[in-house]
């Protein structure tokens, strides 16, 4: 078990690749093709202002960050192994088929192994409470002349996503897991507005064409272990274990968060028909080509702080109903918020993003089902709802899964 372990250690530190101090949107910049430089590249007509760089960063740094880290379904989350006293010999419990999007306190049994694949489909609409159909952005331009420009922005940003996982019991209390997400990423951003000249009275619409972008690739693998901590008579018990996202995923390309995320958290579960459980877990990151510092270098990617409850009931033996309530804290971290611009040259007055960087909550709920048609095959399905407005947010992702326990 050792050098398992060491072995797998070893594989997380050679899968984390070095990333660049910082994005070059520039037109002969090395990001300049990139998803995180389609916003930047199309709204900058002439030379912008700083706060409307910042408020790039903000965008950039939302999406980034929210694509890389969209909800996986829980590893092991089906078929479980308990000894049997009398025979001496793993059997399938007769426990729920476990929740889908939250972890269970239980492990899979000693040398079992189980494989799953998952696919989630992501149409982000908001961010912040504002519908990405109509994004106000005051553009300042001073080439070729000086000129304000307020704009109207679509931004169409959807992904999807098909997930891998491998889990291995290396004992009766402790499991292993590597999480392989496949994105698919597409962006579009569709601009329109009235170009107001400095220099004379010169008004004239401004539209952009729609600038369509794409990007598939494997997303950051997430390696974990859980081991039980102790187990309850009636079924159920309590864990610990830790999450580490590795960034092998592109983030200027929304692929990754861009930096290594290491999650320790916590899970419990009564056991039964009826199976209430909890999970706690923090997310600490480090500093990430989404994020930029006063420096316009790449700073620190927002730490997350996870909790969440809910239940699964087994209605029949092959079938298990699930529900739960999904709860984060960011800690400073980027958000958008309107506000009002006011030119005395020429005398308008618009609306425009700006960028904020505080602490906010999101919770999202989960409800979905588990059928087992025959032997150990979980068949999954799952629909994710958002509940308040925090970050970008897709209204609802739906989400199909197989898996198997050997």
């Amino acid at each position: 078990m050792r050098r398992f372990l060491v072995l797998w250690l070893l594989g997380v530190g050679l899968l984390c690749p070095a990333l660049k101090a910082q994005v070059n949107c520039s037109s002969t910049g090395s990001s300049s093709g990139k998803l995180i430089c389609l916003v930047p590249n199309a709204l900058d007509p002439g030379v912008t202002s700083g706060p409307l760089i910042d408020l790039f960063s903000s965008i950039s740094e939302e999406a980034g960050t929210e694509l890389s880290s969209v909800p996986l379904a829980s590893p092991a989350s089906g078929v479980i192994y308990t000894n049997n006293p009398t025979l001496n010999v793993p059997v399938p419990s007769n426990e729920t088929l476990g929740p889908i999007l939250t972890q269970r306190a239980e492990t899979i049994g000693k040398h079992k192994i189980y494989v799953a694949a998952t696919y989630q489909f992501f149409r982000f609409e908001d961010i912040d409470g504002l519908s990405m159909k109509g994004l106000p952005i005051f553009l300042a331009t001073v080439s070729p002349v000086k000129a304000y420009i307020p704009t109207n922005n679509r931004l169409d940003l959807t992904s999807s996503q098909v997930t891998a996982y491998l889990t291995f019991g290396l004992t009766s209390a402790i499991d292993v897991s590597v999480a392989v997400p496949i994105l698919n990423v597409h962006e579009q951003l569709t601009t329109s507005g009235t170009e107001y000249s400095v220099t004379g009275t010169t008004v004239v619409p401004f539209h952009l064409n729609p600038v369509l972008e794409g990007a598939t690739g494997v997303g950051d693998l997430v390696f974990a272990a859980k081991g039980t901590l102790w187990k309850s008579s009636h079924g159920g018990g309590g864990a610990f274990g830790t999450e580490v996202h590795v960034p092998t995923g592109d983030a200027a390309n929304y692929l990754g968060a861009g930096t290594i995320g290491v999650k320790p958290f916590v899970s419990w579960t009564f056991g039964g028909r009826f199976s209430p459980h909890a999970n706690f877990s923090y997310q600490m990151n480090g500093e990430s080509i989404l994020a930029t510092n006063v420096l316009g270098a790449k700073g620190h990617l927002a730490n997350r702080l996870f909790y969440s409850g809910g239940a699964d009931w087994r209605i029949t033996p092959w079938m298990t109903l699930a529900g739960d309530a999904l709860a984060q804290r960011v800690f400073k971290g980027p958000r958008l918020e309107e506000t009002s611009v006011v030119s005395t040259n020429p005398g308008i007055t618009a609306l425009s993003l700006v960028p904020a960087t505080v602490s906010y909550n999101r919770i999202d709920g989960s409800f979905g089902a588990k059928f087992k048609p025959f032997s150990n095959l979980i068949i999954t399905a799952n629909l994710l709802v958002k509940l308040d407005q925090g970050g970008l947010r897709a209204r609802t992702v739906p989400l199909g899964g197989l898996s198997f326990t050997f």
